[in-house]
């Protein structure tokens, strides 16, 4: 059974035969626990779709809203924090919805959402069925899974029905297996490598009778949305869509069009294609030589400025190509033969990607060219190229987040018409009393206050919170390099705790061992930066986290393409949504997203402290949500005295 601190209601921890409290710091029996769901304003529900007994208040608003866009054909846009109990919610609204030909998609870029989404669908009646599904390279049992993914997509697409055994006449048996209930996507592939049967394939095909697939973004937002629709028989005007985490839908959308083209890459493509085709080598070679005469400084550039020199390195030589097309369906089969035999040369394809991303015409495409080495590159600057379309097909969405603020914001970037948004706010489920924001007003990281003196003073004040707070402590940076400059001065003052340091090159089992080690003992400080993986993409469950330090505000460093953001968004939307929209808001949401770490339960409570006097400003902080109040604070001593000592 789950028990907590009969003091102050935070999650007791074992230690040897007994129990204590990580917050009061002394034994508790737990006798006097209490329920995780008592006082949260829970009623009665008579809904059969609705997972559970009860239902909360703020989640039966969030159903309503939902309920009412899919009924509409209209789109919500839903600033929902944790706790509200999104997903329980949005999916009985959608199933109600759905009629005859109608399909459901729940799309979730994260494991651990996936599984949430899918154990909610089980507990709603058996008459609801769900796929679960990812990747097909993921998914797939074959040793061929591990060859980079554009020779397995080769292998998969065009050798799957006749060459690979897992497409037999067992297909059928196990697709009616799959169609009995729903399953999580590791007991698919289960079940299907037992029987020798492709997972995707016979996921996709029992998903064509399902109500729901549970899948990743890429499933409507990207090119294989057409493939994927023709197997299951539908159009973008049957799909109920739901986008959880929507607050990284638009940069999704932009990562599907960033490439790179540089000297050093058209070398390696040369020196692997000798022996393999030599006109497609000597293409390389020439279109190296052009580059290496024209890239003389750092700016945008212009579609033309490669597509001239392009056309001069086809001209060259003895070349057998009339244009890029003709070239690159040449190299597109000589990449993939050549990875095939080589899975680390992989320059060829690297090439034939970008040609492929530089074709792309239209103002939203970014291009531009870096020195040392030099270097053309291509990506996208408005995810609405490509969300416009579908936001207007499909039948109806629900975007939801914890920090999907302002929803105008994400309307107008992701081409949502004003007339079918339907934008909502929804308040915290938890006490306000466990949670305290302060700011400060002595501090701050901007450019030209950085100095010695200000880094000290910043050891010192997270200093202060670390010891004067009764458990783990993060502390998230804008930067890399100022967390180090901060971290080098903390070494010389005075801390009781461990210093825990994200690292740049940390792999994803380096940073899971660090939030490990705030399991095991709460006299930890985390050093890490805003808009990482340990300050958005994980969950501080069970209070491991007693404060959160917020050192500066992390606006994008000046860049080529933050100037391209900014005109283009003046340019579409006004100077003013355009600045707010390519810097302030950006920043403010990895501000709301770190801050949201600890509070996962009714039971967690933590100081979150702005340490950044820009913070104080009202052009900042009318940026924020209206129910992210806080106050400047010049003794963080007391603050944490009076915050964890009642």
């Amino acid at each position: 059974m789950t028990e907590f601190c009969s003091n102050c209601g935070t999650l007791l921890r074992s230690e040897g035969k007994g129990k204590y409290c990580p917050r009061c710091r002394k034994e508790d029996s737990g006798k006097t626990a209490f329920s995780r769901m008592e006082g949260d304003g829970s009623l009665s529900t008579d809904d059969d779709y609705f997972p559970f007994e009860n239902i909360r208040k703020g989640q039966k608003e969030f159903k309503k809203d939902a309920e009412a866009v899919f009924d509409e054909k209209r789109t919500l846009i839903a600033h929902a924090p944790t706790g509200i109990g999104k997903t329980a919610a949005v999916l009985p609204a959608a199933v109600k919805a759905k009629k005859e030909g109608q399909k459901i998609f729940f799309l979730t870029s994260k494991q651990s959402q996936h599984h949430i989404a899918v154990e909610t669908i089980k507990k709603m009646p058996s008459s609801v069925n769900a796929t679960d599904v990812i990747s097909k390279k993921h998914m797939c049992p074959r040793e061929e899974s591990r060859l980079p993914y554009p020779v397995f997509e080769e292998f998969c697409s065009e050798k799957g029905q006749t060459e690979c055994n897992l497409f037999n006449k067992k297909m059928s048996q196990v697709v009616e297996k799959l169609r009995e209930r729903t399953k999580h996507v590791s007991e698919i592939i289960d079940i299907c490598r037992s029987s020798n049967v492709c997972p995707h394939k016979a996921a996709l095909v029992a998903g064509k009778d399902s109500e729901l697939i549970v899948c990743d973004y890429n499933y409507i937002f990207s090119d294989i949305q057409e493939r994927i629709f023709d197997l299951l028989e539908i159009e973008l005007e049957d799909v109920l869509l739901i986008v959880d985490e929507a607050h990284n839908l638009p940069s999704r959308i932009r990562g599907n069009l960033e490439e790179k083209l540089s000297i050093p890459l058209l070398e390696d493509a040369f020196t692997i294609l000798q022996g393999y085709s030599s006109s497609i080598g000597s293409f390389m070679s020439r279109l190296s030589s052009e580059l290496r005469g024209g890239i003389d400084e750092e700016r945008r550039i212009e579609k033309t400025f490669l597509d001239e020199k392009i056309d001069r390195a086809l001209k060259g030589g003895l070349s057998q190509f009339s244009s890029l097309e003709d070239l690159m369906g040449d190299l597109e089969v000589v990449a993939r033969e050549i990875l095939e035999q080589d899975a680390s040369a992989t320059a060829p394809m690297h090439v034939y990607s970008f040609l492929d991303k530089w074709k792309i015409e239209g103002k939203e495409v970014f291009r531009s060219v870096k020195t040392d080495p030099p270097t053309v590159e291509v990506g996208l600057l408005d995810p609405a190229k490509y969300s416009e379309e579908v936001f207007r097909k499909i039948d109806s969405a629900v975007l939801m987040s914890g920090t999907l603020h302002p929803g105008k914001m994400y309307s107008d970037i992701l081409g949502i018409e004003d007339s079918k948004a339907k934008i909502e706010t929804y308040g915290s489920p938890f006490p306000d009393e466990n949670r305290k924001i302060v700011s400060l007003e002595h501090l701050t990281t901007a450019y030209k206050e950085r100095d010695l003196n200000m880094y000290q003073a910043y050891a010192n004040s997270i200093a202060d919170v670390a010891n004067k707070t009764p458990g783990n402590v993060a502390v998230f940076f804008p930067s890399y390099a100022l967390m180090n400059h901060v971290t080098d001065r903390l070494k010389m003052v005075h801390m009781e705790k461990d210093m825990m340091i994200e690292e740049r090159e940390h792999s994803k089992k380096e940073k899971k061992e660090l939030v490990d080690q705030l399991k095991r003992n709460d006299n930890n400080v985390l050093l890490g930066v805003q808009g990482g993986s340990l300050s958005e993409g994980i969950d501080y469950r069970d209070n491991i986290l007693s404060s959160v330090i917020i050192a500066g505000i992390p606006f994008p460093p000046p860049s080529l393409r933050l100037e391209a953001l900014e005109e283009y968004y003046k340019e579409k939307f006004g100077k003013e949504k355009g600045y707010n929209y390519s810097r302030i808001y950006p920043a403010m949401n990895r501000v709301l997203q770190a801050a949201g770490r600890p509070i996962r339960s009714k039971t967690d409570r933590a100081l979150i402290v702005l340490m950044d006097k820009r913070f104080n400003y009202d052009r900042y902080k009318k940026r924020l949500p209206d129910d992210f109040e806080y106050s400047p604070e010049s003794d963080l001593t007391e603050v944490c005295r009076n915050f964890f000592d009642r």
